[in-house]
């Protein structure tokens, strides 16, 4: 197998490749599919087959063209069911347009989360799973810890009100998990945060900026090509908070700024 450090490195040459100003013109600003997805075109069974390896030499990962135009080839039929429930009489080349922007997008935060997870087995001594399967349920990674289970969730940080709410959480289904903790990244940059800081009027809006611009200066990194990814000292840090401070806690659901406030105490 390989050294996972080499992995790691492997993994970030793939994603530095992405060619994402590219992307982000061409795609982002297309959402013409946006209704639920039927369980047959949900693309995280693909995503995982393609990007989450644990093999014995180097492999070479697809990229977004080559893993888009597989994908739409083995999902045919269910697309052309799809297609004439909600599309009919709209072009081909509309149609493909549409899912070829929400797999883009939904293929970007999960190659984000498998770069933590990848980093994780790198640094970390904590067993870790990942699957389709979880990742079904919310839950991106998986630890146990002195016979605890506790649910990973890597996220893009949001002030967003509808994402404030215990409800994202999604517990209900989590019968196994003991806690679940949010692990956030940004894409924004240092330098906006200053800004922001320097215009915060509020101690809580100066907190929170403050949160964000140690969030975006210690613990992230931007790839040539502007893809964010992990410093090896996050995974860490949050393996310390799972083994120090979650068991002097009853606290089941921790935010993602809670988990900034205890790595930046520490």
């Amino acid at each position: 197998m390989m050294q996972n450090s080499a992995l790691v490195r492997h993994f970030e040459t793939f994603l530095a490749s992405i060619p994402l100003e590219k992307y982000r013109e061409e795609l982002l600003p297309i959402k013409t599919v946006e209704q639920d997805l039927p369980k047959e075109l949900i693309p995280l069974t693909d995503i995982y087959e393609q990007y989450w390896v644990d093999v014995d030499d180097v492999v070479s990962f697809m990229d977004y063209e080559e893993f888009f135009d597989a994908w739409w080839q083995s999902h045919l039929s269910p697309l052309d069911k799809f297609i004439r429930q909600y599309f009919w009489g709209c072009s081909h080349a509309f149609v493909m347009l549409g899912f070829k922007a929400r797999l883009y997008r939904t293929l970007v935060s999960v190659l984000t989360q498998f770069h933590f997870s990848y980093q994780w087995q790198s640094v970390c001594a904590l067993p870790m799973t990942t699957s389709t399967e979880l990742d079904m349920k919310g839950i991106d990674l998986q630890i146990k810890s002195q016979e605890k289970t506790i649910a990973l969730s890597v996220k893009k940080e949001t002030y967003r009100r509808e994402a404030a709410g215990e409800g994202r959480f999604g517990t209900k289904s989590w019968q196994d998990i003991d806690a679940v903790t949010e692990i956030p990244y940004t894409i924004s940059l240092p330098s906006d945060y200053e800004k922001s800081l320097k215009r915060a009027r509020t101690e809580a809006t100066r907190e929170r900026y403050q949160l964000s611009l140690f969030l975006a200066t210690n613990l992230l990194r931007f790839l040539p090509n502007d893809f964010v990814v992990f410093q090896p000292q996050y995974p860490l840090a949050v393996e310390r908070f799972i083994t120090t401070e979650l068991p002097q806690t009853n606290t089941k659901q921790i935010a993602w700024q809670d988990t900034l406030k205890y790595i930046m105490r520490t």
